[in-house]
């Protein structure tokens, strides 16, 4: 998992901040990520969110020694509250990993963005694929 390869992230100044087999931290500055009303641009939380949760993914298919192609396939995102600050984001398995009939894995992942006071500013929920040859 090479994220100095994902170009994106450069741009956006996303940063990991730490990952573990429980979750994966990111970071995502305000700086450089205003849109027209000075709040954190929705598409900059998106582009977090969905990294976030490929990233645990990649590191659990990384473990599990099933290869390196992970791709969401499906999503669902809520921004409740407009973010102002910096912003933290966590991401975590909703349920253990599972193969499908296909042969392809399926991991469930809820993805967390919250403010510098801690308050939920983006909720998303990813259905990502580790895709076998």
């Amino acid at each position: 998992m090479n994220l100095g390869a994902i170009e994106p992230l450069a741009h956006l100044g996303i940063e990991l901040v730490h990952c573990n087999a429980a979750e994966a931290v990111f970071s995502l500055p305000l700086d450089g990520n205003r849109n027209d009303k000075a709040t954190v641009f929705a598409g900059s939380q998106y582009s977090v969110l969905v990294l976030a949760g490929w990233y645990l993914t990649s590191a659990w298919a990384a473990e599990q020694q099933l290869g390196d192609k992970v791709a969401i396939k499906d999503s669902q995102v809520q921004y409740p509250k407009a973010a102002l600050t910096d912003l933290r984001i966590v991401a975590r398995f909703v349920s253990p990993p599972e193969c499908r009939p296909s042969g392809h894995w399926r991991a469930l992942l809820s993805v967390e963005a919250r403010d510098a006071q801690g308050e939920l500013v983006s909720q998303f929920t990813g259905d990502y694929r580790i895709l076998q040859a």
